[in-house]
């Protein structure tokens, strides 16, 4: 298959699941993502809001803030993306994407380098850490200096164990994840 047609099918996989199994896949990769090191250690994280059957990190979301951590989330700058402080009762705005991002100014804004820890989005993985998007490149442009052997921040994709392939080939501007993190599994690159 195609990247468009894994991800046209992958779509339709993540929509199809009930709210009962969004909400209990979203505990269960808290409980995951708490465990990991590099979450206990981090300070400043990237997360997101989960829509169209994206597996949810509101519990993780919580838990950070409640530990004094930051949580940043995407915020569109033309071809690329900065990371907006987020907090309760942020005041958002719509996006061109028709997605919620905090409105704040370009001042407050932290640049992809800036961050610890990614918690990236995805619509199709496999046990490689490689990774289809929704087919933007945002995540590939905003990260691509981590092809030049940078090794921060973090870059953990979260998805659905339901969204898992055998074999993903990478396009040449893709940036493969440090490790995927699901509902059921862990996969990391250095394992690999």
């Amino acid at each position: 298959m195609t990247h468009d047609q894994l991800r046209q099918r992958n779509r339709k996989l993540r929509a199809d699941i009930c709210e009962d199994d969004l909400e209990n896949a979203a505990t269960s990769l808290y409980q995951q993502i708490i465990q990991l090191e590099a979450y206990r250690r981090a300070r400043h994280i990237a997360a997101y809001f989960a829509v169209n059957g994206e597996i949810g990190l509101n519990p993780v979301i919580d838990h950070a803030l409640a530990r004094g951590k930051k949580i940043y989330l995407p915020n569109l700058d033309r071809k690329t993306l900065r990371f907006s402080p987020y907090f309760r009762e942020q005041k958002m705005r719509i996006n061109y994407f028709k997605l919620p991002e905090p409105d704040v100014g370009d001042d407050e804004m932290l640049q992809p380098d800036e961050l610890d820890l990614v918690l990236a989005p995805l619509v199709v993985f496999d046990a490689n850490c490689n990774r289809i998007g929704m087919g933007g490149g945002f995540y590939d442009r905003s990260f691509a200096f981590r092809k030049q052997g940078v090794d921060k921040p973090l870059l953990i994709g979260v998805a659905h164990e339901l969204q898992k392939v055998e074999v993903i080939e990478p396009q040449e501007w893709d940036v493969r994840l440090d490790m995927v993190v699901t509902d059921q599994a862990f996969y990391d690159i250095a394992l690999n």
